[in-house]
């Protein structure tokens, strides 16, 4: 994709969260791994304490950059996000044809091409930090301080950061004037992992939140865990839950995992990251698992629990 189109991707995603709100939660007894400032400096300290002291000699061999598919992932300085997401997507999208073939008379399933999507729907919006002012470390300000976003990068470790205050009503009542929508993370470009969390905040207080987990091994293996947390529903006939989302994807298999757990945006889970050999299965134990998603062979094939 060239850059006039990832431009064009990106207006569109901030056009797409000035129109709409997201965020995504869960509950557990799992360690707790939010992604606070604190976390995003100590990775930002870590990288620092690696700088060498004096210049390389010109006779040391020369670090390769990490190989995670034929010819890598980052193709551009200060696109790497893109290039993270590009990489990410472009693997998930070899198999969507089959699911989009799939066929079913359960009601359980018809939906089931969006847990594909649940997949990627909050990623994409990592591509916007690539196009704030030139330079590592960009700064984009709104006007009346209503908008801000950073894109700051310390050795390997690209931090990133956006909030928004709604100016009006949107649809619904998951958006309201007032609202103030926040999505911060980091991407480890030496360790192709992506952590990505977003809330939303109604009068000081937490309403919805989402939290993913991307890990790219250095085979092309994807790793991902998606946790969704949205707004309690007014509608009492709609379940207050969260939803998780487990994958597993290879250059010739995708598996999917969906599941529940008990609402509470302040919810806890165990990273994925260190652990290249865990399946689906081993990322959902302790969670309501709802149906699972297989891709195998160019056919989509799905079971309930």
């Amino acid at each position: 994709m060239g850059k006039i189109s990832k431009l064009i991707a990106a207006l569109f995603v901030v056009a797409s969260l000035l129109l709409s709100g997201c965020g995504r939660d869960i509950t557990n007894d799992k360690e707790s791994v939010n992604i606070s400032e604190e976390q995003v400096k100590e990775n930002k300290d870590k990288e620092e304490s690696k700088k060498p002291d004096k210049k390389p000699d010109e006779n040391d061999p020369v670090k390769e950059e990490p190989k995670t598919s034929k010819g890598g992932i980052y193709k551009e300085p200060g696109m790497e996000l893109s290039d993270f997401y590009d990489a990410y997507n472009g693997t998930l999208s070899r198999f969507e044809q089959p699911v989009n073939r799939f066929e079913t008379e359960d009601f359980d399933f018809f939906d089931i091409g969006f847990d594909m999507l649940a997949a990627t729907i909050n990623v994409v919006n990592i591509v916007q930090f690539d196009y704030l002012q030139p330079g590592d470390n960009a700064k984009e300000t709104g006007k009346n301080g209503k908008f801000d976003a950073v894109r700051e990068k310390t050795g390997n470790i690209i931090a990133f950061r956006e909030s928004m205050t709604r100016e009006e009503d949107g649809f619904g009542d998951d958006n309201l004037k007032g609202d103030v929508v926040e999505r911060y993370g980091f991407l480890n470009t030496e360790t192709n992992t992506l952590v990505l969390e977003g809330t939303t905040k109604r009068d000081g207080e937490i309403i919805s939140r989402f939290v993913n987990e991307v890990v790219i091994l250095p085979d092309g293996t994807i790793m991902a865990q998606i946790f969704d947390k949205p707004k309690k529903p007014t509608d009492e006939r709609r379940e207050d839950k969260g939803n998780a989302y487990f994958l597993r994807c290879t250059e010739d298999k995708l598996e999917i995992i969906k599941a529940s757990f008990e609402p509470d945006v302040n919810f806890k889970f165990e990273t994925i990251v260190g652990k290249p050999d865990t399946t689906p299965e081993a990322m959902s134990e302790g969670y309501k698992r709802v149906r699972k998603l297989t891709v195998e062979n160019d056919v989509a094939t799905a079971m309930k629990y």
